[in-house]
This record gives C-alpha cells, sequence and structure tokens, in this order.
C-alpha cells in the first residue's frame, strides 16, 4: 500500500514544506549575487550621466538612484551574516526543557501568579477573592501585601 503524504525534504536550509520550489534553489538569492548585480546597476547609472543630454533633471534623478543603491548596497554588505544573528524562538530551548502549563498555573495561582498582587490578578480577569483560599496557603498575602507596599 503507498502512501500520497509527500514528505518534506530540507535544500540549503529551506523546507520544500515551507517553500514547494526550493529543491530547484529558487527560494535563496545569493549576498554575491546582490552584490555583483547592484555593484553593476550603480556602474550602468554612473555611465549614463555622460551623453547628450542638455538639462540637469536627469543628472539629478541618475545621482539620486545611484545614492539610494549604494546606500543599500552597503547595508546588505555589512549586515551579519545569517550564521551570526541570533532569535529567540520557541524552538531554541534547552535540552530537556520542559514548559510550564501556563494555564493550570494561572488558575492554581503557582509559579509566577503567586506573588502576582491583587490589582494584577484583576488585569487578568481573575477575582482575588475567588482565589483568595489558594493565597493563604503558601503564605503569598504577606508577599503581595509587602509588594504593595513598596509602590
Amino acid at each position: 500500500m503507498s502512501s500520497h503524504k509527500l514528505t518534506p525534504e530540507v535544500y540549503d536550509g529551506v523546507s520544500t514544506e515551507d517553500v514547494p520550489s526550493a529543491a530547484f534553489g529558487w527560494s535563496r538569492t545569493s549576498r554575491k549575487g546582490v552584490q555583483i548585480a547592484g555593484w553593476i546597476s550603480v556602474f550602468v547609472l554612473l555611465m549614463y550621466n555622460f551623453g547628450n543630454h542638455r538639462g540637469h533633471v536627469e543628472t539629478v534623478f541618475l545621482a539620486v538612484f545611484t545614492v539610494v543603491i549604494t546606500l543599500g548596497l552597503l547595508i546588505h554588505l555589512f549586515q551579519p551574516k545569517m550564521p551570526q544573528v541570533r532569535t529567540l524562538t520557541a524552538r531554541n530551548k534547552p535540552a530537556g526543557h520542559q514548559e510550564p502549563e501556563w494555564a493550570y498555573e494561572q488558575k492554581t495561582l503557582g509559579n509566577v501568579y503567586a506573588e502576582l498582587s491583587d490589582a494584577e490578578l484583576r488585569a487578568l480577569n481573575i477575582d482575588p477573592a475567588r482565589v483568595a483560599h489558594l493565597r493563604n496557603q503558601d503564605g503569598a498575602v504577606a508577599s503581595s501585601t509587602a509588594k504593595h507596599a513598596l509602590h
């Protein structure tokens, strides 16, 4: 029995699940290719200044486009490369990390929710009177009144 489910493949760090044409190499433009094409464009724009035009309107537009493309190329050249960029996502947790069950913690005033003041509980649409019995168990009332006194 054959399966008709497509299995994702990864080409140059791009999954075919995200970009179906990743196998053809169309999903990524090389940095070197962008720089080469950009500097050729700057050279061509500078060469357009030498011609038979008498007014300076063309010269102004050519100069502005040349400066904008040059600035873009310099920013592109000196920006960090992908291995240097670090982002924080849900996927890069340390090995063995167990995410708390936040809904349970919120309902039972566990973890970070135990230290919330009455105003902070109301901001989360939690009636402090409804969870007062949970706060008395851990002595959280004393910590919340001390926290309230500091503010």
